[in-house]
């Protein structure tokens, strides 16, 4: 497809979320010089550099974003303004300085709120009903860069991290294009600095993190499974053996005689396990390495039993 622009672009980003927005953005026709990804020693780099090659684009190799040599290449390519799908590695001002009018991130939060590696987790997990998208400048401080334009969304009632993670880069690609036509338009981009004080973080999720713990309630170990699946997944311990769990039902069932993490109502295709408020009911599961499978699967192959234990610690 001709190029409907004459602005230079650098493109940046990691698979997966740089896939979609490299798609988008070449699709668009946006004149994309040259493209950063994963470093040589990540398990993408090949499937990547494939991607791009394959789209007739100019791969650009690195080890540090601050050699002289990277940024020299940079500058001869005479960039006017770079953008971010996702990177793993803190952009230098060295880097910065070198792009012409700056470098635009893809955030999928509503910045301030939410700045950090792992958004589409964490809202979910912390039982938020809207997130969004924004654009802002790369400035050192991570996330913190003034503010092109925003976009809300509502998290829907059985969102996962997987299908918010679709949701919101096709919205973030769709406001890239359109802040990319203003720009080739007027030359420049609107800028609002983002307000001081102390916001809700992402942080990526830890391996700790992962452990259902009973002592929540059944809502908030919903929001855990939902929150986890597909890119991780929540993690239960029933006879030594990790239990992955990928989706529950939530029930109000109530039985005092059990104990928290208990078996305490099991049904022809559904086992409930005990919450501090509620019950939840595996849906979705992989126990250990012999099935993939659902509730009626892991009763009519494991045979649990009333008062069996699931924990987040050997027992």
């Amino acid at each position: 497809m001709e190029s409907k622009f004459t602005k230079r672009v650098l493109f940046m980003g990691v698979p997966d979320m740089a896939l979609i927005g490299l798609d988008a953005l070449t699709f668009a026709g946006v004149n994309i010089v040259g493209v950063i990804g994963p470093k040589k020693t990540s398990n993408t780099y090949k499937m990547f550099k494939n991607f791009v090659s394959n789209k007739g684009l100019n791969f650009i190799e690195y080890d540090s974003l601050s050699d002289d040599e990277l940024i020299n290449t940079i500058k001869e390519l005479n960039i006017d303004i770079g953008v971010v799908f996702s990177f793993n590695d803190i952009i230098p001002k060295v880097f910065i300085d070198s792009v012409k009018d700056g470098i635009i991130n893809v955030h999928p939060s509503l910045l301030p709120k939410y700045r950090g590696g792992n958004p589409y987790s964490r809202a979910i997990i912390n039982g938020e009903t809207q997130t969004g998208v924004t654009l802002h400048y790369i400035s050192e401080d991570l996330d913190k860069g003034d503010i092109i334009a925003q976009e809300t969304c509502n998290i829907l009632p059985r969102e996962t991290m997987g299908t918010l993670f679709n949701r919101t880069n096709m919205i973030g690609a769709n406001m890239l294009i359109q802040a990319l036509k203003d720009y080739e338009e007027n030359g420049s981009l609107p800028r609002k600095e983002q307000p001081e004080g102390e916001f809700v973080t992402a942080p990526n999720i830890k391996d700790t993190e992962v452990y259902i713990n009973y002592e929540k309630s059944a809502v908030e170990i919903d929001r855990l499974v939902r929150g986890l699946n597909p890119f991780f997944s929540a993690i239960t311990l029933y006879k030594n053996l990790a239990v992955k769990v990928f989706k529950v039902t939530v029930s109000d069932y109530e039985d005092t005689t059990y104990n928290l993490g208990e078996i305490c109502k099991i049904e022809d295709d559904k086992v409930y396990i005990k919450t501090s408020s509620g019950c939840i009911i595996p849906e979705i599961i992989q126990f250990g390495g012999y099935f993939l499978g659902d509730c009626a699967d892991f009763i009519k192959i494991v045979k649990p039993q009333l008062g069996d234990k699931f924990s987040n610690e050997n027992t």
